[in-house]
């Protein structure tokens, strides 16, 4: 099974993500690249930016450990 860039990359950068704590965000490859209160939002952001490709997205907990 293909782990997608973007889903390794969420995995392996636990401390970076915590500035999004309360927060979904979208990701594409190795950066995030939307953000936003719902994951309607923060895909939305993504899909501007880049519309040819398909975020992966992902909510921040905020005030919890991040377990991935």
């Amino acid at each position: 099974m293909k782990v997608s860039k973007a889903f390794d990359w969420y995995t392996q950068h636990p401390e970076e993500l915590k500035k999004y704590a309360g927060k979904h965000i979208a990701i594409i490859d190795d950066q995030v690249v939307g953000v936003g209160n719902s994951a309607k939002e923060a895909y939305r952001v993504a899909r501007e930016k880049y519309p040819d490709k398909t975020p992966l997205l992902t909510y921040i907990p905020k005030g919890q450990t991040l377990v991935l």
